[in-house]
């Protein structure tokens, strides 16, 4: 797999996509080397095509990963290395220690990538397992937020929701990484670490964001609106 390119992962598989957004970057890119090339005729000498079709690849490449992308899992793979796990080591430790590299992975991810098996996921110590660095993606979605019906249950963290706190939910993004969030409608922007999960994927939301963050943003009488998520893989 061509780890340049963008992965988009959802409940029902993995594919390799490029959206209609990729698509019109291309056509744009393709009349732009056009010109590009006509110009290098005149004034320099004419690259080989398999150079010339690199630099393509790596300019689209570029272009569509600063590109928001809509729901789901999206990121880029940086690059992969082995781990070797150590004695006390599960998927839920290793995953968490990784943050303190900058190493930005779920828990899930881990499991899929190294084909392990449930329902403990046991590793032995010395076992090498695959692990890959990411860089995920920003986001443009609808924004929902969540309050009383949620106030004092243990969030996907472990840690308590309390509704005045400025948290968020997120079905992919790793827990505890810090994301900007921007209101498209009036560009007010916040700082929120993701604590927690939902099923709000289903209703076409993309972020629900805890009362007290939704009011800072200026939406919670509105109840919806469109957000940029902007992932900061820091803690």
């Amino acid at each position: 797999m061509n780890e340049n390119k963008t992965i988009l992962r959802n409940c029902r598989g993995t594919c390799i996509t490029y959206s209609k957004q990729s698509q019109f970057s291309r056509k744009v890119l393709a009349g732009f080397f056009g010109v590009s090339t006509f110009l290098q005729n005149i004034l320099l000498p004419v690259p080989a095509p398999e150079d010339l079709q690199k630099e393509i690849e790596n300019v689209v490449a570029y272009i569509e990963s600063s590109t928001p992308k809509p729901i789901g899992e999206h990121y880029t793979i940086v690059e992969s290395f082995d781990y070797t796990v150590e004695d006390g080591d599960n998927i839920h430790s290793i995953a968490r220690d990784l943050k303190k590299e900058n190493i930005w992975v779920t828990p899930k991810q881990i499991i899929e990538w190294n084909n392990l098996n449930g329902p403990r996921y046991y590793l032995d110590p010395g076992r090498i397992i695959k692990i890959n660095k990411l860089s995920w993606d920003k986001q443009i979605v609808e924004a929902s937020w969540y309050g009383p019906g949620f106030q004092g249950r243990p969030m996907a963290n472990t840690k308590i929701f309390d509704q005045n706190d400025i948290v968020a939910a997120h079905m992919h993004l790793p827990l505890n990484m810090k994301v900007r969030v921007t209101n498209l409608e009036n560009g007010k922007s916040l700082v929120i670490p993701i604590t927690d999960r939902g099923n709000f994927e289903k209703y076409n939301r993309g972020i629900d964001l805890s009362k007290q963050a939704a009011k800072e943003l200026g939406y919670q009488g509105a109840g919806v609106t469109q957000v940029l998520i902007e992932p900061l893989h820091t803690l």
